[in-house]
């Protein structure tokens, strides 16, 4: 008979004290996980008087498989929407924590006797607080929908992504005794470059990669999948230098937004429990009693100093970002503990030699106990609001009140955060992924080609499919509807500038990308290669072959990000009778046109209004003392009290009524905007009669049609029927009015505008069903 592998003794013997510990623990009302860190002490080598386990490096294995599925898990529930809109929040409460805990680390280390690289490791480790065991307590008291809850666990995500720049931080510090500035900026930002590159591949493969193979799907192939998909990303993570966990998290974040998150959620469920009892019955393990005798007073000091100021300092940074004092005080009395990356930052320390030797074994008794006293203090958190809410003076509620709600006006939507939003986005996607391009050819293409071919052809080679594979990405940055732009230009003279320097600040990214690979890579000096820069840009930009591919790119990305949002809004629209929201996603809106139009010979027909190429609208119709014009052509005259409608997005119209009401020619919008489909039900009110009334129809693009693998500029369909293509629904994304070059597949919904005529042409030939 063969031996038992150890392992299978170990997962029995534990998984059996397990099991009856937390059914105490259970009875006696108190959170699991603490029974799961009493079973680990029961089960280990430091309590004599039971059993111990055989193959620690065994279960520390699958305590490490824990900690990436529940971090995978995690991240299914906590989407990237989710962390957009905790993300100001979290990230000022993470820096505000991080900081100060750092500082106060340095000084008690300093206080008790330590060195200083052991006060500054020690400030490093008890500034973060751990995923894990919040997460667990969360699931088991039902917080985590808890707005608070939402905000504390994306401040525990910045830690971690802080965390790792942490360990570069110290390292430096530890093996050169001063930090580097330029070298460690530049690790800094080519691991945050790093990262943003792999979500944005994760985030553009993998939901359509489950769209494709939706009909193959039953629950055992998606479960293999979606590990698959999580373990992939835990070994880039690691290989690019960022924690294991955190690459459970991003490979959970990404799938979901896809369709597929509950599914996958309910599926890991199980795994997710089994192994994560493992994780903290592996801290368990960790309490040494000896230890725990022999350093008690560091440790009871750094505990009480890690459960007060992590409290201390999570409350003042949530209120800093506009928590109210509820939300606040609960967050602070959540993040009482010390994470799982002190350990990382212990081993670290021992491992360069910078640290002493009691370092770990301290942090690591303090880690048990605060693990051991946090779900304590989460269930503290409301009696302890409702006590200092009834002792705070009534000035500084007032004063809280009054800074809070000042902190959720300043943080309404405004044009400029949207644009400045929308900048840094495409700046920090297009310029990571030209980065990544010129980084990648010149330290890995370039010596594996050297080897084959010779340097000059070598270098030619890799500088053309260099700028190539930049050509996306630099067009991204330029959107031909810059509706923002536009109005912020309009609205305030004073806004000319700064918005001058953005489009500097993009066109200097774009053109230095392609000067540095061609001086890189040829003799052409750097004037040449600027000069080349800018020529080249130039005619990426205004290319429409270039636009077309890029807009396929980009909807397909906006797509997979949205999916679960969009599939929702899918369901939401059939429970409701409808399938199709495109028509109400266009707007309308009407305005007057002044008698004092005819003393300006310039602005007299429609081509005038420059609508469509400067604000993204378009003028669909004319009433003229009785008379209707539908749309009309550019050199169609304008009078002196036609009433002209014109439709496009809400911030498209926002912008062009802007415009309008600082025109000496045009009154005011006569009402708000309405959708386009409001705006049909509004002929018949206006007294249009039914052949001349405009008439919005839908229809979705059949395979071999006319419309079928084409652009709208390619299609004709305007010439060919006298309608215009005002939207298509791509997938349920909506897309208002597009651009010339965006491409129509089969399945797209397309959205036309025109008269009884146009409609009886659609049916006439098989494009639009009766």
């Amino acid at each position: 008979m063969t031996e038992l592998n150890p392992l299978i003794h170990d997962l029995a013997y534990i998984l059996a004290v397990a099991g009856i510990t937390t059914l105490v623990f259970k009875k006696i009302r108190q959170p699991v996980v603490l029974g799961y860190i009493v079973a680990g002490f029961l089960t280990s080598p430091n309590f004599p008087l039971t059993p111990t386990i055989i193959d620690g490096a065994g279960v520390e294995s699958w305590a490490e498989i824990g900690i990436v599925f529940l971090m995978f898990a995690l991240g299914l529930e906590f989407s990237f929407h989710k962390i957009a809109k905790v993300g100001g929040t979290a990230i000022i409460t993470a820096i505000t924590v991080i900081v100060s805990m750092i500082f106060v680390g340095i000084l008690t280390g300093t206080l008790l006797g330590f060195s200083t690289m052991d006060s500054v490791f020690l400030g490093g480790m008890i500034s973060m607080s751990s995923t894990m065991i919040i997460l667990k307590a969360y699931e088991e008291m039902k917080l985590k929908n808890e707005r608070f809850a939402q905000t504390v666990l994306g401040v525990l995500v910045i830690e971690d992504i802080a965390g790792i720049f942490m360990m570069i931080i110290l390292t430096t510090v530890s093996v050169g005794k001063s930090v580097s500035g330029p070298e460690l900026f530049r690790t800094i930002g080519l691991l945050l470059i790093i990262l943003v590159v792999i979500l944005i591949a994760g985030i553009y493969l993998m939901p359509s990669f489950l769209k494709k193979t939706r009909g193959l799907m039953n629950n055992e192939t998606l479960l293999i999948i979606a590990l698959a998909f999580c373990f992939i990303m835990v070994v880039i993570a690691h290989r690019t230098g960022f924690s294991d966990a955190l690459g459970a998290f991003l490979a959970g974040s990404i799938l979901a937004g896809t369709t597929f998150a509950e599914r996958i959620d309910k599926l890991i469920q199980p795994l997710k429990d089994l192994f994560g009892a493992i994780f903290f019955v592996s801290v368990g393990m960790l309490v040494v009693p000896s230890m725990l005798v022999e350093h008690i007073v560091p440790i009871l000091v750094i505990t009480a100093v890690t459960i007060v100021g992590q409290n201390l300092f999570s409350t003042i940074g949530a209120l800093l970002a506009g928590l109210s004092l509820h939300s606040a005080i609960r967050t602070g009395f959540s993040m009482v503990q010390v994470g799982e990356f002190s350990f990382i930052i212990a081993s670290l320390g021992m491992n360069l030699g910078v640290t002493s030797s009691s370092l770990y074994p301290i942090i690591v008794c303090v880690c048990v106990i605060t693990t051991f006293t946090t779900p304590m203090f989460i269930k503290s958190g409301e009696a302890a609001y409702e006590k200092v809410n009834r002792h705070l003076p009534k000035k500084l509620k007032a004063a809280l009140k009054k800074y809070n709600s000042g902190s959720r006006s300043a943080g309404d939507d405004n044009d400029w955060k949207e644009f400045i939003s929308k900048t840094f986005i495409r700046l920090l996607t297009s310029g990571s992924a030209m980065f990544i391009i010129i980084f990648f050819g010149s330290t890995i293409v370039e010596p594996w080609l050297s080897q084959y071919a010779e340097k000059a052809f070598a270098d030619a080679m890799i500088a053309v499919c260099s700028i190539a594979f930049m050509i996306p990405f630099i067009d991204m940055l330029y959107s031909r509807k810059r509706v923002l732009f536009t109005k912020l230009w309009l609205k305030n003279p004073a806004n000319r500038v700064p918005l001058i320097f953005f489009n500097a600040l993009k066109m200097f990214m774009c053109i230095m990308a392609v000067m540095y690979t061609i001086a890189h890579y040829t003799p052409i000096p750097y004037w040449g290669g600027v000069l080349a820069g800018f020529v080249f840009v130039a005619i990426v930009v205004r290319s429409e072959l270039v636009r077309s591919k890029t807009l396929e790119i980009e909807m397909r990305f906006v797509q997979n990000f949205n999916d679960k949002v969009l599939e929702n809004a899918k369901a939401k629209r059939k429970n409701a009778g409808r399938s199709n929201w495109i028509d109400e996603a266009i707007y309308a809106v009407t305005f007057e046109v002044r008698d004092n139009i005819v003393q300006n010979p310039d602005v007299n027909h429609v081509m005038d209004f420059a609508a469509r190429p400067v604000f993204g609208v378009m003028l669909i119709q004319i009433k003229r003392d009785g008379r209707v014009i539908n749309l009309p052509r550019a050199e169609e005259t304008i009078e002196p009290g036609d009433r002209i409608s014109a439709i496009g997005s809400k911030k498209q119209l926002e912008s062009y009524v802007l415009h309008l009401e600082q025109s000496v020619f045009i009154n005011a919008p006569e009402h708000n905007m309405v959708t386009l489909r409001e705006f049909m039900y509004t002929q018949v009110y206006d007294g249009v009669p039914p052949e001349k009334q405009l008439f919005s129809c839908m229809f979705p693009v059949k395979r071999g049609s006319m419309l079928d693998r084409t652009t709208l500029k390619t299609s004709n369909f305007t010439q060919t029927y006298g309608g215009f293509i005002v939207g298509i629904e791509k997938e349920m994304l909506p897309v208002v009015l597009p651009e010339a070059n965006v491409s129509i597949y089969e399945g797209d919904m397309v959205c036309v505008l025109g008269t009884q005529k146009v409609i009886n042409k659609l049916l006439k030939t098989g494009l639009l069903s009766a």
